[in-house]
């Protein structure tokens, strides 16, 4: 499925290559990354991602499978505060406009031996619990890795949002693979533009209430 594709990020990341695999089990064969850093494992098989997931869990770190091949990232507070400030700032807005939402957060989404891992946030909209997320959220603070698009297309994701070199990218599946987009389609009306102005304000709590403020006074 062809999809549509970001600028590289700006900040560098680290390499391994190898998985060590004896008998099923993984050992990580690599000092744990530094907090932010990506690494990325290259290449094994469906049982070493479901290990390295287990073993990855308790050190801070997450894993994503997809056909093949495996990455690791370690998590930072400036990714955890992006990841956040725009949830927040989703949650805020349908409050707001009084619009039924389920918070699944990093709930893992797996496809046997195609794709398994966490997204930053994610979201369905309406009042009954869906199979899946509405919308994904992903926070890119390091370059390469796993192709987002290419990943959530796997379970036909209806939205992705990419928070990547201080912008926030909107894309919305279509027949032709994620397209860009300027405006959401699962929540209309909520305004990106705004979202990406204030991502990166602190405190969090100045950030929401800034952004329901301006929201407001924008309608």
């Amino acid at each position: 499925m062809p999809v549509a594709t970001l600028p590289a990020p700006k900040v560098s990341r680290r390499r391994a290559h190898t998985t060590a695999r004896h008998g099923g089990h993984v050992s990580l064969p690599f000092p744990k990354p530094s907090p932010g850093q990506t690494v990325m494992v290259g290449l094994g098989d469906w049982d070493s991602y479901l290990n390295l997931d287990q073993l990855c869990e308790k050190r801070g770190m997450r894993v994503r499978f997809h056909r093949g091949i495996i990455e690791i990232m370690s998590i930072s507070f400036p990714h955890e505060s992006l990841k956040f400030a725009i949830g927040r700032m989703v949650t805020a807005w349908c409050d707001s406009h009084e619009i039924d939402y389920n918070a699944w957060g990093s709930t893992t989404q797996r496809v046997e031996g195609v794709m398994g891992g966490e997204p930053d946030n994610s979201f369905s909209f309406g009042a009954e619990l869906k199979a899946q997320p509405d919308l994904f959220i992903e926070v890119a603070l390091s370059s390469g890795g796993i192709d987002k698009l290419e990943f959530w297309s796997e379970i036909k994701a209806a939205e992705v949002w990419i928070w990547q070199n201080q912008k926030l990218h909107a894309f919305v599946l279509s027949g032709e693979g994620y397209q860009p987009v300027k405006t959401s389609q699962v929540l209309p009306g909520i305004d990106l533009k705004l979202i990406e102005e204030l991502a990166e304000l602190k405190p969090h709590s100045k950030a929401i209430r800034e952004f329901q403020q301006r929201s407001v006074r924008k309608e």
